[in-house]
């Protein structure tokens, strides 16, 4: 029953209906969950990360799946608490992280520095902000950054070049680069042979 008026006061909060009090709380986490959904059609998201609460649009901001379009609107969001959703989104789009690497609150830059989908250029950049907390957070995701196939590190791809062995060299073994042994075949054993031992 409560989540039937959970849903029925979201319908009246997307509606442009007046709610107060508890009724209202109930709207917003209606629609905060709604934003969470996996399903979430595109239109949908758009028209939620228009609304004025900002926990709603915060939930948007945090989607893996948030359009471009919607990150570009949401990174001049008045709100600190959204911007900070966006910057740790792990699917943020390069030109946003480079946006938001010149917010001037400090917890949106952190936030960035600890996202996983902040590109290496834009971690770059903020190891030299003036900020010391701001450049450790940086420095420290660029000396252990995850490389993956959108952003890989040119050393360790070159280094894993020369690490693969060509056709020519000889075989190696799985522990470090000891050249492989070759072993004496195993003696065979006749199958018609008669046991030596009789279990009594």
């Amino acid at each position: 029953m409560m989540a039937d008026q959970g849903w029925s006061s979201a319908l009246m909060a997307a509606s442009g209906v007046a709610v107060h009090g508890a009724a209202q709380d109930d709207a917003i986490r209606a629609l905060v969950m709604e934003a969470r959904t996996a399903t979430l059609a595109r239109a949908r998201a758009i028209e939620l990360s228009r609304r004025r609460e900002p926990e709603i649009r915060e939930a948007i901001a945090a989607r893996h799946d948030c359009p471009l379009g919607v990150q570009a609107n949401l990174l001049h969001d008045r709100r600190a608490s959204v911007r900070i959703a966006l910057a740790s989104n792990k699917e943020l789009f390069a030109a946003v992280a480079e946006e938001l690497a010149r917010d001037r609150d400090v917890a949106v830059l952190k936030a960035l520095a600890r996202s996983e989908g902040a590109p290496r250029r834009v971690l770059e950049t903020l190891a030299g902000h003036r900020r010391d907390e701001v450049a450790r957070l940086a420095r420290r995701a660029l000396d252990g950054t995850v490389v993956t196939a959108r952003s890989l590190v040119p050393e360790l791809e070159e280094g894993a070049r020369e690490a693969r062995p060509t056709p020519d060299s000889p075989a190696q073994s799985p522990v470090g680069q000891r050249t492989a042994r070759t072993y004496a075949p195993r003696p065979a054993v006749r199958r018609d042979a008669a046991p030596t031992t009789r279990w009594a």
